[in-house]
């Protein structure tokens, strides 16, 4: 009864921790409260919530996704290509398994990609642009389109 309380407690002393839709900006609210009880009431009432959650699932989906309401993004991820396609200008795509979709940023020749599998290394470069490298191969500069 005493948790209920204090997390009834901290749901009215701290709006912003439950006004914000996000999961994770709720939890980044949660660590601003400063009061101790406060803050564990608060996220005692998100536990249920953050049990269902896959965190590198949540950081693969964000990365690169500059619309992305995240306070903080990993600086690289590694991910399975389903495939690549090269388009009539000669720039390659890269679709991964998980549904993102990366495209060749810079006008550079890229050998060809013989069948998969492929895993795919994208890290933040400079500039806030993206290099991606495909089965250890050389990096190449590109973007997320989706």
């Amino acid at each position: 009864m005493r948790m209920f309380i204090l997390a009834a407690v901290a749901v009215m002393a701290a709006p912003a921790a439950m006004a914000q839709t996000d999961l994770m900006g709720r939890v980044v609210a949660c660590a601003g409260l400063e009061e101790a009880e406060k803050r564990h009431a608060c996220f005692d009432v998100l536990t249920p919530e953050l049990r269902g959650t896959n965190v590198k699932e949540l950081a693969e989906k964000s990365f690169g996704d500059e619309k992305a309401e995240r306070p903080a993004t990993p600086d690289k991820v590694t991910l399975q290509v389903s495939s690549v396609s090269r388009a009539a200008n000669g720039l390659v795509t890269f679709t991964m398994e998980n549904g993102q979709v990366w495209t060749q940023a810079e006008n550079k020749q890229l050998g060809s990609y013989n069948k998969g599998p492929w895993t795919a290394v994208i890290r933040k470069a400079m500039g806030g642009s993206f290099l991606m490298q495909v089965n250890g191969g050389g990096s190449i500069r590109v973007k997320r389109i989706k």
